[in-house]
């Protein structure tokens, strides 16, 4: 574990001093995975759990821009009906 910290951090700090964006989370899931293939060979990685891994990375954002949205619909809907406004006048202004 301490050598996927060490990979990590340094990988994190090399991307930082050249202001390079990057996500902390690929980052040591990455690490995570060098590490096992590494030492145990890549036919010891379960694949099918690292595709759920993966597959959340792209639902989590879908997911809560959806809920966003919603809230920010109920939000205009229940809050800002102000001076008779329209519903699409309110979200454009949101």
């Amino acid at each position: 574990m301490f050598s996927v910290s060490l990979a990590a951090f340094s990988f994190i700090m090399f991307a930082s001093i050249f202001g390079m964006p990057i996500s902390g989370t690929h980052t040591i899931v990455g690490a995570l995975i060098g590490a096992g293939i590494a030492g145990l060979g890549a036919s010891a990685i379960d694949y099918t759990y690292m595709r759920k891994v993966i597959l959340s990375w792209f639902v989590s954002p879908a997911v809560s821009s959806s809920m966003c949205f919603v809230f920010i619909v109920i939000l205009s809907i229940t809050t800002l009906n102000s001076a008779g406004a329209s519903l699409k006048w309110r979200l454009f202004n949101l």
